[in-house]
């Protein structure tokens, strides 16, 4: 079922419920579940179809998931609301406060005021645009809802019910055509509809963005009383940044989504900061030694954002202003800057939704004024200026500094950032508000950091994805130990020996660094400084926290130098602030730059340079739609032998060979079967490799003496790969014969980082570079030698199962069969291979 559909069902549950729920007590006057329960369930239920839209994001459904994810965020709030409102009860009868100051209105109509101004917004552009009107339906009942909500906040409101079931029903009507269109595999649309590419990511990010803006915006209006209350705002809203900037860079989309989670860590923060200041009674939310530092960040982000647009970068230096108005009370000055972030938010949510359907009227966002700018320090004018000298060099990593870069490659600044807040809010925050820098310590120092690490191995720097898995498990113990007030207590013999056990971690990390560059054994031999004072201070030195504090700033002074390097390396596209050299070099990469080509796949002339190197008898690493393999030319024999002896195979391993277009076997064609030959046709591209009978034709390769490495004596396996890289270099150097980037015995190799530091400089001449492996696995290989007698035979199940290979054999006979096996099919051959083109 599509996600779309498992969403909208999740959601149509939770508004049944609400409505037997409401039903009941508007008829008996008595509720059937409380509201732990019920917002239990709504936290599960909304939280489940925002997870199902996450994790399966769509190109095509990227409306519909916008009006979904901002449904969620509500009902998940709401969710929340009633959770921690049987919590917070009790905590305020202990104070003796009363509980009117905590009213529901408080609460609930931040969220559902700013909804309806969203959804009003969102339908007027769907009606203009002729398009979806059945989400118009959607949100024109929830915004129903959302009035009935806050009037209920004034008085007691019946009709609650029938709003509940309509919701539910059109739910269920969207739920049950999405899943029908996933099934039936129709999804037409009306021509209109090809005119829009709808920009989720930007709509999302400010309508979330608003959402958590919106306690402060009532507030300012005098329309609530309390802020702190409505915690559930900022919290939520901030939680689904981070999971939707998270979800954008798997999509590929660096820039938005990191602003996202930027604006994520802030928001999701904050939010907890107010929920522990409702519980505790605390006075500040935010603290200095956050706040003044974060702003100097968020500026920087501004100063970067401002070549590429005006309206992120205004919108970086109002939130900078507005967190020091709210951390020093500044009541008239957070009005201003809460209502200009306000509208310069609601301005951006607007502009995105202009653009994504494509009016005429566009509302400036200012994406061009500094174009010149980065044109000036962009590598297309470094590499124009110096064409003669890059051309002729095979050193592109010198040339090229972003040069196999990842879709989740500005994550490590967000990891810079997030030990810039943890370090300085585990040293500087008050003692008595201690508790105030948890969510910090959860959020910035735990949760960012394991992605960062986790995802950032993709990249292919396993070490620096290590330091930040290490930095991770350190603030999220002694973290939490410190917002907890537990550093310093009895048991400080025993949290020593488990600092201890981290120090000794890091000294073994500052020893690795050396092999990294200069930037990274400073942030090392900082972090061990900061453990040392650390453990000073568990220990009962009494000087343990000056020395503390002294580490905390040169620590966060190391890495700041690392985010600004890092940051204009990324948007000048060269190294501004120098990372230095590694003291001790050991990466194969850099130590033999200069005598190995070293091609990017992001550039046509890096994949020809590569072709010329195959045809002149070279052997190269190149990517696939699996994993990186090892290739040479077929009409090379000399290299055939090569790369089948560097790898020293055995019998039970022999070569394949690679096509990009049926061309290229075109003389095997009265030697195949019309069965095979279609079947190849229906299979083909795509990351099934096939075992056909050895013939005459074979020797139309050019292989020469080299035959016998390919194959075996009466069979050969042949595949066209599903990617568009290797078949454009197929093309150019013609058929070539494979075999895997590693060693006999060792796992596949998946970025080009691994391809030098596996094989050497002896057995690889060139590596056409593309990052990380699209898929970590293996190709299937599929026996047909007897698919006349309607029989395949299975070498190995790799990506591609076996039940789809069977699949396509038995859509082909059926085929077969309506034309009483007469004529020849020509099946489904991709006529983007084709050489007349």
């Amino acid at each position: 079922m599509s996600a779309i559909a498992s969403s909208l069902i999740s959601l149509s549950i939770l508004f049944v419920l609400h409505t037997v729920n409401f039903l009941i007590f508007e008829t008996h006057g008595s509720i059937l579940l409380t509201p732990l329960t019920v917002g239990t369930a709504e936290l599960i239920l909304a939280a489940l179809a925002a997870l199902c839209v996450f994790t399966r994001p769509s190109r095509d459904t990227t409306l519909t998931t916008t009006v979904l994810l901002m449904v969620c965020t509500v009902w998940t709030a709401v969710g929340l609301s009633n959770i921690s409102w049987e919590m917070i009860i009790p905590k305020l009868y202990e104070r003796n406060i009363s509980v009117e100051e905590y009213s529901q209105r408080d609460v609930l109509l931040p969220g559902h005021g700013v909804l309806i101004v969203l959804y009003f917004i969102f339908s007027v552009c769907l009606i203009l645009h002729n398009k979806k009107k059945d989400m118009v339906v959607f949100m024109l009942v929830a915004s129903l809802l959302s009035v009935c909500v806050i009037i209920n906040t004034w008085t007691n409101f019946k009709g609650h019910s029938l709003l509940f079931l309509s919701l539910a029903f059109v739910t269920a009507y969207v739920s049950v055509r999405a899943a029908l269109e996933h099934f039936t595999g129709n999804t037409e649309t009306k021509p209109s509809d090809n005119k829009t590419n709808f920009d989720d990511k930007r709509v999302i990010r400010y309508a979330l963005n608003v959402l958590s803006l919106s306690p402060w915006v009532l507030r300012s209006s005098t329309l609530t009383k309390n802020t702190v209350i409505s915690f559930i705002w900022p919290l939520v809203s901030g939680l689904f940044l981070l999971f939707h900037g998270i979800s954008g860079m798997r999509r590929g989309n660096t820039t938005i989504s990191t602003y996202s989670i930027v604006d994520g860590l802030f928001w999701a923060s904050l939010g907890g900061s107010m929920y522990i200041t409702v519980i505790k009674d605390f006075s500040e939310i935010l603290f200095p030694a956050v706040s003044i530092p974060l702003s100097m960040i968020l500026l920087t982000i501004a100063a970067v954002s401002l070549h590429s647009e005006i309206l992120l970068s205004l919108e970086y230096v109002l939130l900078s202003g507005f967190m020091l108005t709210l951390t020093f009370k500044r009541e008239v000055s957070l009005a201003a800057f809460t209502w200009i972030c306000f509208v310069v938010y609601m301005y951006g949510y607007i502009a995105s939704l202009f653009k994504s359907f494509s009016f005429k009227i566009q509302l400036p966002v200012g994406q061009k004024v500094f174009s010149k700018l980065r044109q000036k320090f962009c590598m297309q004018k470094i590499l124009a200026e110096n064409k003669v000298e890059m051309v002729n060099s095979s050193n592109v990593f010198e040339s090229d500094p972003m040069l196999g870069i990842s879709k989740y490659a500005t994550l490590e600044n967000i990891g810079y950032v997030s030990n810039i807040i943890s370090v300085l809010s585990f040293s500087w925050v008050p003692h008595e508000t201690t508790l105030l820098s948890l969510p910090w310590q959860l959020i910035f120092g735990c949760f960012i950091q394991f992605v960062v690490g986790f995802i950032g191995f993709s990249r292919g720097k396993t070490l620096e994805s290590s330091f930040f898995l290490i930095f991770a498990s350190f603030w999220s113990i002694w973290g939490s130990l410190r917002s907890l007030d537990l550093i310093g207590s009895e048991s400080g013999m025993s949290l020593g020996v488990g600092l201890s056990g981290f120090l000794l971690v890091g000294v073994v990390f500052l020893g690795m660094s050396i092999t990294v560059n200069k930037v990274w054994i400073g942030i090392s031999l900082c972090f061990v400084l900061f453990m040392l004072t650390s453990l000073l201070q568990v220990l009962g030195i009494s000087d343990g926290f000056i020395y503390e504090k002294t580490a905390a700033v040169l620590y966060s002074l190391s890495l700041f130098y690392a985010l600004l390097s890092s940051t204009l390396k990324l948007t000048f596209v060269r190294e501004v602030l120098p990372s230095g050299k590694p003291l001790l070099q050991i990466s194969k990469i850099t130590k033999y730059n200069d005598q190995i080509l070293l091609a990017s796949s992001r550039r046509a002339r890096g994949v020809k340079e590569i072709a010329e190197k195959l045809k002149t008898g070279g052997i190269c690493g190149i990517p696939t739609d699996t994993v990186y393999i090892l290739a040479a030319c077929c009409h090379q024999p000399k290299a055939v032998e090569r790369a089948y002896k560097s790898k020293k195979h055995g019998k039970d391993r022999p070569m394949s060979v690679w096509i990009s277009n049926f061309k290229q076997i075109e003389v095997a064609r009265h030697e195949f079967s019309s069965l095979l030959w279609d079947f190849l046709h229906e299979i083909w591209p795509s990351n099934v490799s096939v075992v056909v009978k050895r013939g005459e034709w074979v020797k139309s390769l050019g292989l020469g003496e080299s035959e016998k490495y390919v194959g075996r004596s009466d069979s050969i396996a042949l595949r066209i790969p599903d990617s568009t890289i290797t078949c454009h270099l197929i093309d150019q150097c013609g058929p070539v014969t494979v075999t895997s980037a590693n060693p006999t015995g060792e796992g596949d190799t998946t970025h080009h980082l691994q391809v030098l530091a596996k094989l050497g400089i002896e057995m690889c001449d060139g590596i056409l570079c593309d990052g990380p492996s699209r898929e970590n696995a293996i190709s299937t290989v599929v026996d047909c030698r007897d698919i006349d007698n309607e029989k395949l035979g299975f070498f190995r199940i790799g990506l591609t199962p076996k039940s789809a290979v069977l699949g396509i054999l038995h859509k082909l006979l059926e085929k077969r069969s309506t034309t009483n096996g007469d004529s020849h099919m020509n099946g489904i051959a991709n006529a983007a291979f084709d050489t007349k083109m």
